[in-house]
């Protein structure tokens, strides 16, 4: 995974704010975008903020390296100290990694900003899925000790010495011109193949345990938060003004307006039924007042044609 950099987050999130640059509902956001400090009453600015989460997403991807860090432990102390700062890391990341409900700050402690109930929404289930894999990483961690590394380290040697053993045998067998002791041979290398492929399971069970790749995690709530800023220029209320569902500190706010803008997104699906009910509608509330514009219609259509009939039959008379 690449390393985020506090620089590339920036650019990154300037980029997708264009939209909420000058917009009134958004008045609060203020210098943020630009390099200054909002006005929601924290102290954050977005260079700051970033240099937070790029630190806080290249934790989450230091704990890529976990099992093979453990795995290079020569004695029980120093696995011991390995572990409990990967717990202890562990922790701290699944403090930070969620949306906060306070006043001042989101996830990981950063601008009120990111906790407006529609960057909440978006980025929430994102934050969900990290977390819960982050948990099963740290409860797997808790329930190892040192005796993990020896058997791992166990089965490589005995592996190593099958395959040894394997391989001596099977150049033997090729020099080897007695049938006899050439059949012998052979089945001694298809017992060490059955015994081998049984290692070579247990250890991967053994090996599985500590496995986490963070890179699917760590792109998908930067994606999150990007998606987030552009869902938000659809708002018509301004965001934090008390009123209504768009308080941005209100943890019971309601999704309504979300779920307004996911049927405005979802136009092709409901959009023509919609417009359909709405003309037949139309039509039955106003059918007394269209019957009478149509009969006046084919009244003054007749008195027309009737006026103009002795100039067509004039015309015709001369030019007969």
């Amino acid at each position: 995974m690449a390393i985020y950099t506090t620089e590339e987050l920036v650019r990154s999130f300037q980029k997708v704010a264009r939209i909420r640059k000058g917009n009134k509902n958004f008045a609060n956001d203020a210098g943020y975008w630009d390099g200054g400090r909002c006005e929601w009453g924290g102290s954050h600015n977005l260079k700051e903020d970033c240099e937070t989460i790029a630190n806080s997403f290249n934790k989450i991807n230091s704990l890529k390296e976990i099992k093979e860090e453990l795995q290079k432990c020569t004695s029980k102390s120093e696995y011991d100290i390995k572990k409990s700062n990967y717990i202890r890391k562990c922790d701290e990341i699944l403090s930070g990694l969620q949306m906060k409900t306070g006043s001042a700050s989101s996830m990981f402690w950063i601008c009120i900003i990111w906790n407006h109930k529609d960057t909440n929404k978006t980025v929430e289930s994102k934050v969900k899925v990290a977390r819960e894999e982050l948990q099963k990483l740290k409860t797997n961690l808790e329930k190892e000790d040192y005796k993990w590394v020896q058997e791992i380290k166990e089965l490589n040697l005995e592996i190593n010495k099958i395959n040894q053993r394997m391989e001596e045998n099977k150049r033997k067998a090729m020099k080897e011109t007695d049938p006899v002791k050439k059949a012998a041979l052979i089945q001694a290398i298809e017992e060490d193949g059955i015994i081998l492929q049984q290692k070579y399971k247990k250890r991967k069970e053994l090996g599985s345990k500590l496995i986490f790749n963070p890179d699917k995690y760590v792109s998908d709530l930067v994606e999150a938060m990007k998606k987030a800023i552009k869902r938000s220029r659809n708002k018509n209320k301004t965001p934090g003004s008390g009123g209504g569902n768009n308080n941005p500190t209100d943890p019971n706010a309601s999704d309504s307006d979300d779920e307004s803008s996911d049927d405005e997104d979802n136009n092709g699906n409901n959009g023509g039924e919609r417009k359909k009910k709405d003309k037949s509608n139309f039509f039955q509330k106003n059918k007394q007042l269209i019957l009478i514009g149509g009969i006046a219609s084919l009244v003054i259509f007749y008195l027309y044609s009737q006026k103009n009939e002795p100039q067509r039959q004039e015309e015709n008379y001369y030019n007969f």
